[in-house]
């Protein structure tokens, strides 16, 4: 790891006038992605089981967007987007199948190394790798980090931290550092020793048992042997899944504990994200990469930065903004960056935004959502479907026929953003080699 200059890591220290004002200190970033976590699984989201006691304690403390949503249902390519603020489709259809981020695109890292930041990563994920996996042949999400560790791969929220806490106190400052934690991917199986608050169910199926959704997959996309899950089964399923979000949260916790013994608190912004939800059968799907319902993209987004009152920010966000958000608190000039977020620090200061649509694709699927209504369009047969979430947030009645005026300027906003992206039956083509391409390594059914 290159050594920083000795004024570089005496200005980490410096604290600047306000947040507001004057000019920015070089404040450190931890950046934690929970892979597969759902933001209506979160005290801090309206859940009502205990399960992220940690994560709500740091919500009451931080900027809280209760409304922000991944740019598509599957780690790739809403890992790639989140990093570099740029859209999904750009990520589709790289030269010898790769699913990393291209050399010409920069990301988040390489933009802060080259302004002096040390930056190192922890990820136990089979996609966001370095080096190649199973599940990427190629890595390629290691350009810009100083340090990339990954033989944590496919482990709890407890190997990251054996890896992060050493970090925050080594790393020359000012750092960033990224964790990406795996917990609560699938299979939904916390670690020996965890004490069970939610899954003392049972269930006479092992895969069940084992929080082993891939039988169901088989079954509704494959067309393996119907597996008859009971209502006990599928209770069994969800309950585990909340277990594992309990373990994360318990890391989490000793994550931000850290942070304060190693006296780091009031000089490090701490956002969490994630890339994307879970299917937990409520559409008839398990798992992800299959859907644009909100249960596969609606997602917690939450930063604490020194100088920022708590707040809960209605209006909508995406991962998208991350990028042009954390360059503008560190005040790193991002002009010449033609990003497709924006930044959130305005809502930061000031506690709300104005709304804003979010865009999501999966496969064929598009979704636009707005402050109320969301449109489901699939570029691949035409059809379209209209949500009034206010009114329905699981999604499940089509309000299209009902409510057409409210769907006209979702579906503007969805030829505003098709017109970026490129030619749709392109789009939906790249898609679908993407989505062979993953199922092919086996990341998806």
């Amino acid at each position: 790891m290159p050594r920083r200059a000795p004024c570089a890591l005496a200005a980490a220290l410096l604290f600047a006038a306000c947040a507001g004002g004057g000019e920015p200190r070089p404040l450190n970033v931890v950046l934690v992605l929970v892979d597969t976590l759902r933001a209506d699984h979160l005290g801090a989201y309206g859940y009502p089981r205990p399960t992220s006691p940690a994560l709500d304690a740091f919500a009451r403390r931080a900027v809280v967007f209760t409304d922000a949503r991944s740019q598509a249902g599957c780690t790739f390519p809403s890992v790639n987007s989140l990093l570099t603020s740029q859209l999904p489709e750009r990520f589709i259809g790289q030269a010898d199948e790769a699913i990393g981020i291209p050399a010409g695109i920069p990301a988040l890292p390489e933009l802060l190394r080259a302004r002096g930041w040390t930056t190192a990563a922890v990820s136990t994920s089979a996609v966001v790798r370095r080096r190649p996996s199973a599940h990427n042949p190629g890595g390629g999400f290691g350009r810009g980090f100083d340090l990339f560790l990954e033989d944590c791969l496919w482990r709890s929220a407890a190997c990251v931290n054996r890896q992060a806490l050493p970090l925050l106190q080594s790393l020359p400052r000012p750092f960033f550092l990224y964790l990406h934690y795996l917990d609560p991917h699938a299979p939904y199986r916390p670690p020996q020793g965890h004490p069970r608050r939610f899954a003392r169910g049972w269930s006479d199926k092992r895969f069940v048992r084992r929080g082993n959704p891939n039988p169901i997959g088989r079954a509704l996309y494959q067309g393996a042997p119907d597996p008859r899950l009971t209502a006990a089964d599928r209770r069994l399923l969800l309950d585990l899944y909340d277990e594992e979000i309990a373990f994360w949260d318990g890391a989490f916790g000793r994550l931000l504990e850290g942070l304060e013994q190693a006296g780091l608190a009031e000089e490090t912004i701490v956002v969490v994200a994630s890339d994307h939800g879970e299917e937990l059968l409520e559409h008839g799907h398990v798992k992800h990469c299959r859907t644009v319902f909100d249960s596969s993209i609606r997602v917690p987004l939450i930063v604490r930065a020194p100088g920022f009152a708590p707040a809960r920010v209605a209006a909508g966000a995406q991962n998208l903004d991350v990028v042009p958000t954390l360059l503008d608190l560190l005040g790193v000039p991002a002009d010449e960056h033609a990003f497709a977020g924006r930044s959130l620090k305005p809502a930061l200061a000031a506690g709300r935004q104005a709304p804003t649509r979010q865009v999501s694709a999966q496969g064929a699927l598009y979704a636009v959502a707005g402050p109320r209504h969301k449109l489901i369009a699939d570029l691949a047969s035409g059809r379209q479907w209209l949500y009034d979430l206010a009114a329905d947030p699981g999604e499940t009645r089509d309000r299209l026929a009902a409510e057409r005026s409210a769907a006209a300027p979702l579906r503007a906003a969805l030829r505003d953003w098709l017109a970026r992206s490129g030619d749709p039956a392109a789009l939906v083509a790249g898609a679908r080699e993407a989505e062979e391409r993953l199922r092919a390594v086996g990341y998806i059914e």
